[in-house]
């Protein structure tokens, strides 16, 4: 079995893709994100706006006018995003013959047109999937750029990523919402739609899915709303809660993401238990 490229995804791929579907998908609702983000960074950077922890060395000075610890990692998103979009275009960009001085013919590639600005760089990067999903080091650029785009999230202090919801029933677009949104407005069509109804449908279309605890471990917390780790799916399943179906090419077993989804939903969530502070009286 061929899998993910990325050193913290073991899905499947296509035979010859780098990068799986899930990380895909993750990293194309970062990059929707940039063009907010971009202009909430602005606004960090000229200190319109308070911030959470300070990031960088700066940041935390007194007096400073200028937010040089966002700037930084504002720098560094650029720079990983104009470096990918090199690399692509240089890969996978369109060629033409050309005839040197000498009368050899040579290729050339064609000059690459685009805007230098966060939000159209990252616009550019969504269109060209595929490019990512084939280019051998696929893998590489996921985490580079949804580290990259997750501290610029922290500089800011912004809400976590936005959870994916699905396809738009209206035109087919993938839609993601914020955490504590009850609602969700597609970019291409302007529809609003309940987030739980589309939630509640894709864990419908999940249900007759067979996936490795580590696997399903990453998909269904945000689905459903609460932790769950690969360690709690073996529990059940020693537990006699989860049944083992066949495993997968590694000799991993599989389980039914729908009989997971019924005992997550069935079991109550732990409530952490601290100490109490020893009493002063």
């Amino acid at each position: 079995m061929i899998t993910c490229t990325s050193p913290t995804c073991d899905h499947p791929t296509d035979p010859e893709a780098y990068v799986c579907g899930v990380c895909l998908g993750r990293l194309d609702g970062d990059l929707a994100d940039v063009a907010d983000l971009a202009e909430e960074l602005d606004t960090t950077i000229a200190r319109q706006a308070r911030t959470g922890m300070p990031v960088g060395s700066r940041s935390a000075e007194v007096g400073l006018p200028y937010n040089d610890g966002a700037a930084e990692v504002g720098r560094d998103l650029r720079s990983v995003l104009s470096t990918w979009v090199r690399e692509l275009w240089e890969t996978h960009g369109p060629r033409r013959v050309v005839i040197t001085a000498d009368k050899s013919r040579t290729t050339e590639l064609d000059p690459l047109d685009l805007d230098d600005t966060l939000a159209e760089i990252a616009a550019w990067l969504r269109r060209h999937p595929s490019w990512i999903e084939y280019h051998h080091a696929g893998g590489e650029l996921f985490d580079e750029i949804t580290d990259a785009v997750e501290r610029v999230r922290r500089a800011v202090d912004l809400a976590p990523a936005r959870i994916y919801c699905g396809p738009c029933p209206d035109c087919e677009a993938d839609l993601y919402a914020r955490p504590d949104r009850e609602t969700v407005r597609c970019r291409e069509c302007e529809t609003r739609h309940e987030v739980e109804t589309l939630r509640g449908a894709l864990l419908d279309a999940a249900r007759g899915h067979l996936g490795t605890a580590a696997e399903i471990a990453r998909a269904l917390p945000r689905l459903l709303g609460r932790d769950l780790s690969a360690n709690t799916l073996r529990t059940w399943a020693r537990n006699g809660k989860l049944t083992r179906r066949a495993p997968d090419a590694q000799g991993r077993p599989r389980y039914l993401v729908g009989e997971v989804i019924d005992v997550a939903l069935a079991t109550p969530v732990r409530s952490r238990v601290t100490r109490a502070e020893p009493s002063c009286a």
